[in-house]
């Protein structure tokens, strides 16, 4: 496998920004990925049915690649088996992790919706379980790596909230522990893996960053206004492509 080609997007939520994913699906002419990425969000409060004509779009411009998705915070969790039964051909990953061989090489996902510093107001209200949740995670995913790096040759991790601060820069720092966590960050410096995607920032102005040699990108549709396109090298050389019609935001 000369590369291993990744589109990726979250924070679509639903209609809202479902134009401006299209227009940019659209315009992936030259870019021919092997897998496409949903990082969360892809929904507006819980509207399973929203998510249909984002799949749609996909299958009509890619028909044969695998979609792999992890839950955002809209993607509710008391919600989670109906969109795994309405979507049986994304593969989703909650927590948990997926090996797929692409290009001859096996390829693998794990994905999480991510841990927080501090809940917030509402989830410290109505799901004051979430502080354990979010303390355990980054232990269960760094497992999970060194798991399943025994199978693949890639590793790709991909979580809805920004497992670094890095890539949140433009939020107001006030709200930086509601939008991300330092343990994620922490465990992904320890398991090393080869790309770390990522969602919620909808404001970023900085959406790459290199953490120890670890290419992390926030994909959100709206900090980014594209989908993001990356190309991952077998040597773990990667490279970003920016589609010159709708120029991505990079730095």
């Amino acid at each position: 496998m000369n590369t291993l080609k990744i589109c990726a997007v979250g924070d679509v939520h639903g209609s809202r920004y479902f134009n401006l994913f299209q227009a940019s699906l659209k315009s992936m002419i030259w870019f021919k990925p092997d897998v496409c990425i949903f990082a969360g969000d892809m929904v507006d409060e819980g509207r399973v049915d929203d998510l249909d004509p984002i799949v749609h779009e996909v299958r009509v411009k890619f028909p044969n690649i695998p979609i792999i998705s992890v839950f955002g915070n809209e993607e509710y969790h008391e919600l989670e088996d109906i969109f795994i039964r309405r979507y049986p051909e994304i593969v989703w990953l909650n927590d948990t992790p997926a090996i797929i061989e692409i290009n001859n090489v096996n390829v693998g996902f794990i994905g999480t919706r991510g841990s927080l510093d501090k809940l917030t107001f509402w989830q410290k209200r109505n799901k004051p379980e979430l502080e354990l949740v979010y303390r355990e995670r980054p232990k269960r995913l760094k497992n999970l790596i060194n798991e399943v790096r025994k199978y693949a040759e890639i590793i790709i991790f991909i979580s809805h909230y920004a497992p670094t601060f890095h890539t949140v820069k433009g939020e107001p720092e006030r709200i930086y522990p509601y939008m991300g966590s330092r343990d994620m960050e922490k465990m992904i410096k320890e398991t090393k893996p080869d790309v770390v995607i990522h969602a919620h920032a909808h404001n970023a102005r900085i959406t790459e960053t290199v953490i120890e040699n670890i290419k992390v990108f926030n994909v959100s549709l709206p900090a980014r206004k594209n989908i993001t396109q990356i190309e991952l090298k077998p040597k773990k050389t990667l490279t970003t492509y920016t589609n010159p019609a709708n120029p991505s935001n990079k730095t």
